[in-house]
């Protein structure tokens, strides 16, 4: 899994758009419901806010992000904004990867010192991220399986074999990846493949990672992940309990740079019916 977070490393001027926030504390009410207001897409990212609720210490709202792009999406959640008459707060959450077509809905929650029933605030969506995928390949050496050492660094990527079995039916390798550099890094284990000596021959087969959960994993600096590497080779052609099976890398390690989108701002105003009844 993921170990670390992610320290900002686009420094991006961004212009927001505000709207005129008065003073406008709600009396009488314990709680008070907004209108949820219209879906917004930039960029083929569609983001919608809904079930926006205050009460007098906290005000939360679910947000749900859509990335219609052909791109990664990153984002960065507590770069997000909210701005009450009183001041501004930030959601506190980990950032996300969103596929092509993929979908995530997250609760944001604005927590202080200030009277939270107010009849009207807005949010900024920032800490949204297209990445790329057709960044810069980084090449490395054919590993052996079983190893010589556990360990090897490829440009900004540092490697280590966790764990290796094998069988006449199936060999398995767990390596863990941790990137250094300063951009973005795409760990794709689909991408490899072993390459092996046929039984009493030297002629050579070479065969793809097997592994169904496989998927595409975004790190930043520092940040570690550990894949699976999975085959399945016949017996007959090769018994992996005993040959070696030398990993090719392929394009498992690409380095990219993301890119900022400028977010939508949603007026979030209070909905009179819905507030009596909720009270």
């Amino acid at each position: 899994m993921k170990k670390s977070r992610f320290n900002l490393f686009l420094l991006v001027g961004l212009t927001l758009f505000t709207f005129n926030i008065s003073a406008q504390e709600v009396e009488g009410f314990a709680k008070v419901v907004y209108y949820a207001p219209a879906d917004m897409e930039v960029e083929g990212i569609n983001v919608s806010v809904k079930n926006a609720v205050a009460q007098a210490d906290h005000s939360k709202l679910a947000v749900t992000v859509e990335n219609g792009s052909t791109d990664l999406l990153m984002y960065v959640p507590d770069e997000s904004v909210f701005t009450f008459a009183f001041g501004e707060d930030k959601p506190s959450m980990k950032s996300f990867i969103l596929k092509p077509t993929d979908k995530k809905t997250k609760t944001f929650i604005a927590k202080g010192s200030g009277n939270y029933l107010q009849k009207e605030y807005q949010l900024k969506v920032s800490g949204l991220y297209k990445v790329p995928v057709n960044g810069k390949v980084t090449e490395a050496e054919q590993f052996p399986l079983p190893a010589a050492k556990n360990s090897f660094t490829a440009g900004d990527f540092k490697v280590q074999l966790k764990k290796y079995s094998a069988s006449t039916k199936e060999a398995k390798a767990i390596f863990e990846v941790t990137y250094l550099g300063d951009d973005i890094a795409l760990i794709d284990p689909t991408s490899l493949s072993v390459t092996a000596k046929r039984n009493k021959s030297t002629d050579e087969v070479t065969y793809a990672n097997d592994d169904k959960k496989s998927e595409i994993e975004v790190l930043r600096k520092n940040e570690t992940v550990e894949f699976a590497a999975v085959f399945h080779i016949p017996g007959k052609i090769v018994d992996m309990q005993f040959a070696t099976l030398n990993v090719n890398w392929n394009e498992t390690f690409v380095e990219t740079t993301a890119v900022a989108i400028e977010g939508p701002v949603f007026k979030l105003e209070m909905d009179d019916a819905s507030t009596r009844a909720a009270n």
